[in-house]
């Protein structure tokens, strides 16, 4: 089945807008089985660890602030922070989500892509990418937009997946260099760790599933912070 993936993914690599809108196809697929095994309405717990304790933080660390979650999904990924001032989970397909999960979150959905965030400079004083940065059109654009929005001395947490071929769904091969895409951030935490044989990232995260070594595929995990000047 990755071999079929990745030979999709070679194929469509050349066809943009063809793999954008097989994409979008396959993410929605993908939460609607979710939905479905969830028996109608989505779980979110298991994810406020990777936005506190996982990356040495606590909920109160989010009181006051202004947070945006990239490629947050429908499962209502800030639902949580009930303390922030405001809590924005961005996706192209977040119209979708929205009818999916039936409006029943208090977090706000904005449908626009990653490349062209619709916010002014500074808004966040967080900004989160949870294993989407390999899914986006334009790595590069994305980036530069993730920095541009979050404040000075603000905070960027990414989890993003490395080394692994491209895919329909997950377009780019990515290693640790991408780190270095952030100047104008200083490196608070920095961890990689394996991807298990079901390919379940929050899983593997979660046991802390031990990364083979260098090339090979894994999850990188950063807490980045925006210099001041």
């Amino acid at each position: 089945m990755l071999v079929i993936k990745q030979s999709a993914g070679r194929f469509l690599a050349h066809r943009p807008a063809l793999r954008s809108s097989i994409k979008e196809l396959v993410e929605l697929a993908f939460w609607r089985k979710t939905l479905w095994k969830s028996k109608g309405r989505f779980y979110n717990a298991h994810l406020v660890p990777f936005y506190t304790t996982f990356f040495g933080l606590d909920q109160a660390f989010y009181a006051g602030k202004r947070v945006l979650d990239v490629g947050c999904g429908p499962v209502g990924s800030l639902e949580w922070a009930t303390e922030s001032v405001e809590r924005v989970g961005l996706d192209p397909l977040a119209d979708s989500y929205v009818k999916l999960n039936r409006g029943l979150h208090k977090m706000c959905y904005v449908a626009a892509p990653s490349e062209n965030i619709p916010f002014p400079n500074g808004r966040f004083d967080v900004v989160t990418m949870f294993n989407a940065l390999d899914h986006v059109e334009d790595v590069d654009r994305t980036v530069a937009e993730l920095k541009r929005v979050c404040a000075p001395g603000g905070t960027i947490l990414l989890i993003v997946e490395i080394n692994h071929p491209p895919t329909v769904t997950e377009p780019h091969l990515l290693g640790m260099d991408i780190v270095d895409k952030f100047d104008g951030f200083s490196v608070e935490r920095s961890e990689v760790f394996g991807i298990r044989d079901d390919h379940n990232v929050y899983g593997s995260l979660s046991d802390r599933h031990p990364f083979p070594g260098s090339g090979k595929p894994g999850i990188l995990c950063l807490r980045l912070t925006k210099k001041l000047n």
